[in-house]
């Protein structure tokens, strides 16, 4: 308060003489960058806004991922301590660190940086192997094709498995939790919101689990090993386990279906969702639960939800050709935080998994909340679906 301009003023008969002298008192150096998080395309502008302040002036120096960020043709420092990334491309993605010195002390500030495009991988190839109803199979040839469509706000993805032996083939057209890691990864996303083949950059295990209402339980482990050459995103999946016999000779339409996402920890999301699907005209509905795993990367935070749809959802098998088609339509947007507890976490799995359950609409509807573990603290059973509700104070 004591800082600012003082007068001095000295007076006698010859005359009046006048100094003015400027009281600076000395203080730390103290950073707020703006904005704290930026999510941008490839080729578009960034600035980072550095606002420092302190006495004696600070020097500022800014940091990318923890080293020195040199100043070049990728980047440039304002004269106000902006930093200006004139195109920025995916290798820009990390954290920026604005730095304050002076000589009474040093601070800093921190803005994270996620640039969507570009190198993302187009497509999709990998193997699938394992065990249905106890009829070994051997190596399926997969491969995806990922179509962005931003008018529509979506991404079309289409994926063939060919090599699938007939007497498995029709079986697994009911899942389309094969498609699970895929759509994951590549979902149009809006917003800030950086998808999944940025958190992982392409490498994760993705474990999903379904039970079906007659007692038949299948496992799928999908590993992605990151992109080859071509740019082409590497997915090898095993499955195990067993689905109705009567599904291989049913007619089938599967419907729209959402998926809800809660990070569980630092590279870790478990997810959930209920889906429907029509079998000779009965409408079935089944949970399915996933775990994903991957190394996170530097300076991307992920919402604490991320909330999928699923549209226009196909399946098919040809058995002269041997090959299962899978298409549909997704987009990824960050839910709610208050979508992980309360009533609006319903549907979102806890460690360790709950199966997925599928049952026929025609028969009384299923009283979820008598599944053991249903919910860590109440559950409450609706028409087709449950709630998880938590005793004031307590999260999912």
């Amino acid at each position: 308060a004591d800082a600012g301009l003082y007068r001095c003023v000295a007076e006698n008969e010859a005359g009046t003489a006048a100094k003015v002298v400027t009281l600076a008192l000395q203080s730390a150096p103290m950073v707020v960058v703006t904005p704290r998080a930026v999510s941008v395309r490839t080729r578009q502008r960034v600035l980072l806004h550095c606002a420092v302040s302190g006495e004696p002036t600070p020097s500022v120096e800014w940091q990318w991922d923890g080293e020195a960020l040199p100043e070049g043709p990728r980047g440039r420092i304002l004269p106000n301590a902006t930093l200006l990334l004139p195109a920025a491309s995916p290798r820009d993605t990390g954290t920026y660190t604005c730095i304050a010195r002076n000589a009474l002390g040093s601070a800093a500030a921190r803005a994270s940086l996620v640039v969507q495009g570009g190198w993302e991988p187009r497509r999709v190839r990998g193997s699938l192997i394992g065990v249905i109803n106890t009829r070994e199979f051997g190596v399926a040839t997969l491969n995806a094709s990922v179509l962005d469509e931003p008018r529509s706000g979506t991404t079309a993805i289409r994926t063939t498995i060919s090599g699938v032996p007939r007497h498995v083939g029709s079986l697994m057209r009911v899942l389309v939790t094969l498609m699970a890691p895929v759509y994951w990864s590549f979902a149009h996303t809006g917003g800030d919101v950086p998808g999944g083949i940025l958190l992982a950059r392409g490498t994760f295990r993705h474990e999903s689990q379904v039970e079906f209402g007659t007692g038949d339980l299948l496992s799928i482990t999908h590993l992605a090993r990151g992109a080859d050459a071509s740019g082409t995103l590497l997915l090898d999946s095993v499955l195990s386990g067993s689905v109705p016999e009567s599904i291989g000779e049913a007619t089938l339409l599967l419907q729209d279906f959402s998926e809800r996402y809660v990070r569980t920890g630092a590279g870790r999301f478990s997810g959930g969702s209920v889906q429907s699907f029509l079998q000779d005209g009965r409408l079935a509905r089944a949970r399915c639960n996933h775990t994903i795993e991957y190394e996170p990367a530097p300076g991307l935070q992920p919402q604490r939800v991320q909330h999928i749809q699923a549209r226009e959802v196909q399946a098919s098998f040809d058995p002269a050709s041997e090959e299962l088609s899978f298409q549909l339509s997704t987009s990824l947007d960050a839910g709610n935080e208050g979508d992980e507890n309360g009533e609006e976490g319903a549907g979102i799995p806890r460690t360790p998994l709950l199966p997925c359950l599928v049952s026929p609409l025609s028969s009384p509807d299923l009283d979820e909340c008598r599944v053991p573990n249903q919910c860590q603290h109440q559950c409450r059973n609706s028409e087709g679906s449950y709630r998880c509700v938590c005793p004031p104070g307590y999260r999912l």
